[in-house]
């Protein structure tokens, strides 16, 4: 038998259908219905016997009878609900289409969610996408998740995909995670990517923090502001990571090894503290060799 069409199932089935396409649990039952061109008695009564009509029964019964007794009540709930999934799309940076909005205040209604904030969040987390503003940045609570996530992965050191980094903002939104549980995978991926500082991290350093003596030495030797320093520097990855003396494992280079190779570095030649070095250098074979600079 062939499916009836979306707008002959709404027409035929009315407000069931409007219930059972905002609910994932009927959503099935409608489109077994739509597919085999159920009549709408049959529809209702495999509806009033499933798992979620049971524990819904009695706030659906009273829906329908305030849309049949009070529609301007009715419609004006409905308003309201539509106003607070939008609303929460918002303070997150989510962005939904007509259609998922108009399901989503269904289902705070017949699921009695419509001031539960957590429930509300996660309707509309799960049935959303993040939404980016006109730069390509994230919007809502979503940005503040976005740095914050982005800035404690950037100090354990560790790489991400875009789409992952999406991935985990939702879940934590969702509730499914938390930030807690981000720094974990981080630390456990900079243990994996520098186990030669497992037990600091364990004790709580992070990578940049193991980092920092390199980064400074970096900033003052090269006369670059240590905000430029990051950790996916060459020479930050080589101060960290050296082999060690067996030649197998890793260690992290000595300070003064390290300075004298940022010492050969191009950039040095340039700075203030390499061309005072000359000056006291020329100075020094001068009086060497007997010559006295001006003023003395």
């Amino acid at each position: 038998m062939p499916a009836i069409s979306t707008q002959d199932a709404m027409s035929a089935y009315g407000f069931v259908y409007t219930l059972a396409n905002s609910i994932p649990d009927l959503k099935k039952i409608l489109d077994d219905a739509i597919q085999n061109d159920w009549a709408p008695d049959r529809l209702t009564a495999t509806i009033q016997s499933s798992p979620w009509w049971n524990t819904h029964a009695d706030t659906v019964r009273n829906l329908v009878q305030l849309q049949a007794t009070d529609p301007a009540t009715y419609d004006r709930n409905l308003a309201n609900a539509r106003d607070l999934i939008l609303l929460k799309g918002d303070q997150l940076g989510r962005g939904m289409n007509q259609q998922t909005v108009a399901a989503l205040a269904l289902r705070t209604l017949t699921e009695n969610a419509s001031w539960d904030d957590s429930r509300v969040t996660q309707l509309v987390t799960d049935n959303s996408q993040l939404r980016y503003g006109d730069t390509g940045a994230h919007e809502g609570t979503a940005a503040q998740l976005y740095d914050h996530m982005t800035t404690v992965a950037q100090n354990y050191g560790v790489a991400y995909s875009q789409s992952w980094l999406d991935g985990m903002v939702s879940n934590v939104q969702s509730g499914r995670d938390s930030l807690d549980g981000w720094e974990n995978v981080m630390r456990a991926r900079a243990k994996a990517a520098f186990p030669q500082f497992a037990d600091q991290i364990d004790a709580g350093m992070t990578v940049r923090d193991i980092a920092d003596p390199y980064i400074s030495t970096y900033a003052q030797t090269l006369e670059v502001p240590e905000t430029q320093v990051t950790l996916k520097d060459s020479y930050i990855q080589k101060a960290l990571s050296q082999a060690g003396q067996d030649g197998q494992t890793r260690a992290s280079m000595p300070l003064w090894q390290f300075q004298r190779m940022l010492k050969d570095d191009p950039r040095y030649d340039r700075t203030q503290q390499a061309k005072s070095d000359a000056f006291t250098t020329l100075n020094k074979i001068g009086a060497d060799f007997g010559f006295v600079g001006k003023g003395a």
